[in-house]
């Protein structure tokens, strides 16, 4: 079987027309048209309804079929080249969403540097559902990635490395500054200022929101987390931050949440089950993995 006549159908149950089909690849339409006889021939089915009453074709209930099979045959064909470019390239690309990789890449890059893999990596930077997806499509090698709940994909190795909480950040002048613990539904007249939709926080700031059976008034999304701290600081309102988003140097206030029902931030490392974890993968892995834990250890001796 052709891999050319699949993605060909593949078009033409997009286009349901041979001559754009034709045109797409810049071929002549007889290419199209016996790349779909031999495809049905080999499979001994019709694939298209041949009625020329009507300009565009479309799919028999065996071509519909069989196009599920194609979409995934190409998918994977496409994911499989991607993979292959790494093992040429000797490049391993490294999805950070980046609070997770402020907080957590400082204390890991020494231990890749003397490892001799920090020359090797390919930082990736970007919200933790971009940075999933690609790991999905076979951009990307390994992710650290932040979610609300555990993430159960059949292609996907998933780990979840530890548990953060969601805080309220507030700068030392403000009123909350002074508590230690507030319940969600007692600020609903704050005015927030929250990181933009493609950060797991929006999302967690939504549930404790309907949980919480409150409306509250959000002024201000940024994808900029510096910018964001920077107008907390300044007093225009109050935000929503992980836990490991603040850093003492932040001068900020965190607030603990007393809600008995509150999301987490999980933060999990995750690569695909079909790639093949190579010595300087596996390695990375291992790194990983101790830096979290060596983090989750010093909490506990702090607390």
């Amino acid at each position: 079987m052709n891999i050319r006549d699949l993605e060909y159908f593949q078009r033409l149950a997009l286009e349901k027309n041979y001559s754009k089909v034709a045109d797409f690849y810049h071929v002549s339409q007889p290419t199209i048209t016996y790349a779909v006889k031999r495809l049905e021939t080999e499979l001994n089915v019709s694939l298209v309804n041949r009625n020329q009453a009507h300009k565009n074709i479309t799919l028999t209930p065996a071509g519909r079929q069989f196009l599920l099979h194609v979409n995934s045959i190409l998918r994977e064909l496409r994911i499989a080249k991607q993979e292959m470019t790494h093992f040429t390239a000797k490049k391993l690309p490294l999805g950070l969403p980046p609070i997770i990789g402020n907080y957590y890449f400082p204390k890991l890059s020494p231990k890749l540097l003397q490892a001799d893999i920090l020359p090797h990596l390919i930082i990736q930077r970007e919200g933790s559902e971009n940075l999933l997806r690609q790991i999905k499509l076979g951009r990307l090698d390994v992710g650290l990635i932040g979610s609300l709940d555990a993430i159960h994909e059949d292609s996907l190795n998933t780990e979840i490395l530890t548990k953060k909480k969601f805080k309220i950040v507030a700068a030392p002048t403000h009123p909350l500054a002074t508590k230690k613990t507030v319940a969600f539904a007692d600020i609903g007249d704050e005015k927030f200022l929250l990181l933009s939709e493609q950060y797991v926080h929006h999302h967690a700031f939504a549930r404790l929101s309907q949980s919480s059976n409150t409306d509250p008034k959000i002024i201000y999304q940024s994808d900029d987390l510096d910018i964001l701290k920077g107008m907390i600081k300044s007093g225009m309102g109050i935000g929503f931050l992980a836990e490991l988003a603040v850093s003492p140097d932040d001068n900020l206030v965190t607030i603990d949440l007393s809600d008995l029902t509150q999301p987490q931030f999980l933060i999990s490392l995750i690569h695909r089950n079909s790639s093949i974890v190579t010595p300087i993968m596996e390695e990375l892995l291992a790194l990983i993995r101790q830096v979290v834990t060596e983090d989750e250890n010093k909490k506990v001796q702090k607390d």
